[in-house]
């Protein structure tokens, strides 16, 4: 039996999870002290990063939305270009999510230099399910085998397109799509018949499209692939695809398969109007999810008609509806919380790797937020229910984590960067762990806030809030800076009631036509003081603390 070191004890790996829910919180906490978590750049500089894998000789690669494949390697530190695919670019409100979106290597890599890639087509609306060879550090063009292509609309601002690919420890691949939709109209979920790009249920609840889903297949050596069993439809089923495992899915940005159990795991990026929230989804076996007619602890949304949706009978009745028309009842997810945007790691298995995670952290699923780039685990028991939830505390600053992986216990996260489009300082990131680490908080770390008095109550709620993810201090993102907005309103006395109002609310139209959503989790007291905070910020250099 392999045992590994915890607290200079020795301790079965199937009892440190029941050991760490018995552990004094004292001592529970001076294990995940934050101080003993050490966090190294090791590459920045990406635009739009994406998704990345790890090779069998630690190299990592990285796509980026706009088309190239970067490489970094952990001889040399230095990051390299390794081939470029000709993806679909963002042009204003045409292809928002379009581009080089997923990446992962095959099992055996290190025998047939496999890649899997999923990508956008620049002449034709459809994402491309590819295979090339990667050799002596370059993607082969003329390798390409096309697996599976899925047809998207591009117009009326759709967004969501999910993108990851990941393999099971059985060897079948998975790939998440998105609902493909405009999610910016009126009604709270997105089903508006005569405008089917506000429909998913077109896509997300539709048996017979593969948007809005987890596929699962086993991709053969010729580049074809064939249906597992198990998958939600069986071969043959009218209406239906047999690639679906999961369906009535929003935006399943990113997925992750626990390496022993071959439990599927993926974040669920929610909606910006209420009922919403946050999802983190499990799947032991095929199974619906019930967008877009339900969210989170299944809390329904409205049809057209203002009548509640009823979860346990769940019709598609849309005419853009190519598939069955009775549904699942849908399953409730793992865990959920207030919107943001999530970021699924993995679930961590403890070993005596140097510098790997501690081992009170066995069996948890670690997972991010894109927004308030903060890092947590859901403790799982040995038939991976949810135990708790509880904050994985970092000293570091993190920009909008985007994708996350163990390797040998130590967890490796590819950040976004500050940004929303066009992004150009996303970063590769290594955390590794010693109780003899003593890496300290930098308080100026935050380019978010430049310029802007760190001390108000205000600023820090700011940095804990979804409002930098639109918002920064000095960049206009898809909002205006707050520089910008203490240019326009600093010197009119009715600002700040007028914008406690639009915060509140939401609004469109001041900054153009990307509307901002209602906030109506933030007390009044708590509106006060960002914008109190938002009115200190002086231009860049102009503000000092």
């Amino acid at each position: 039996m392999n045992t590994f070191t915890l607290n200079a004890r020795i301790v079965p790996p199937m009892r440190l999870l029941l050991l760490a829910s018995l552990l004094p919180l004292s001592l529970l906490d001076a294990a995940l002290d934050p101080a003993h978590f050490k966090v190294d750049v090791l590459a920045e500089g990406f635009t739009d990063p994406q998704e990345m894998v790890m090779l069998p000789d630690g190299r990592i690669l990285i796509c980026e939305r706009t088309g190239k494949l970067r490489v970094w390697s952990p001889e040399t530190g230095a990051l390299t270009e390794g081939g470029e695919l000709k993806v679909a670019i963002r042009k204003d409100n045409h292809a928002r999510e379009c581009g080089f979106i997923g990446l992962t290597a095959d099992p055996d890599f290190a025998n047939n230099h496999w890649l899997y890639t999923y990508w956008s087509l620049p002449d034709e609306s459809s994402h491309r399910l590819s295979r090339f060879t990667f050799k002596d550090g370059q993607l082969d063009p003329a390798s390409e085998k096309t697996i599976l292509e899925v047809a998207t609309d591009r117009d009326d601002s759709t967004c969501h397109e999910g993108g990851s690919l990941a393999f099971g420890p059985d060897g079948l691949l998975y790939l998440s799509t998105g609902d493909n939709t405009n999610p910016f109209s009126k009604p709270a979920t997105p089903i508006e018949e005569d405008k089917k790009e506000r429909d998913a249920q077109r896509s997300s609840s539709n048996s017979n499209d593969l948007r809005g889903k987890v596929l699962r297949i086993r991709v053969k050596d010729d580049g074809s692939y064939e249906i597992p069993e198990g998958n939600l439809f069986k071969p043959g089923t009218p209406k239906t695809r047999p690639e679906i495992y999961t369906m009535g899915l929003r935006n399943p940005y990113r997925i992750t398969l626990n390496s022993k159990t071959g439990t599927l795991y993926w974040s669920e990026v929610a909606p910006d109007k209420q009922p919403t929230g946050e999802e983190i989804n499990q799947a032991k076996t095929a199974g619906y999810y019930g967008w877009p007619y339900v969210i989170t602890d299944t809390k329904a949304f409205n049809d057209l008609s203002g009548k509640a949706f009823d979860p346990k009978r769940l019709r598609n009745t849309s005419k853009n509806n190519t598939g069955i028309t009775d549904l699942p009842v849908p399953r409730e997810p793992l865990h959920y919380y207030e919107r943001s945007c999530s970021i699924i790691g993995e679930v961590y298995h403890a070993t005596d790797s140097p510098n790997a995670f501690p081992a009170e952290l066995d069996n948890c699923l670690v997972f991010s937020d894109w927004n308030r780039s903060w890092f947590k685990f859901i403790r799982l028991d040995k038939d991976e229910n949810k135990v708790a939830v509880e904050d994985l505390k970092l000293n570091f600053q993190f920009r909008k984590p985007i994708d996350l992986f163990f390797d040998k216990g130590i967890l490796y996260v590819l950040e976004y960067g500050t940004g929303w489009y066009d992004v150009k300082n996303g970063r590769l990131i290594r955390i590794s762990y010693s109780t003899e680490f003593n890496q300290q908080a930098d308080p100026s770390a935050d380019p978010r806030i430049a310029g802007m008095n760190a001390k108000l109550p205000g600023t820090k709620a700011l940095q804990e809030a979804t409002c930098l993810s639109c918002h920064n201090s000095q960049d206009r993102l898809i909002g205006p800076s707050f520089a910008e907005i203490v240019a326009k309103y600093g010197k009119d006395p009715k600002a700040p009631a007028e914008l406690a109002k639009k915060v509140k609310e939401g609004g469109v139209g001041a900054w153009g036509e990307q509307p901002m959503p209602a906030h109506p989790m933030y007390s009044d007291k708590q509106i006060a003081e960002m914008l109190n905070a938002i009115f200190s910020t002086e231009p860049a250099g102009g503000h000092k603390q």
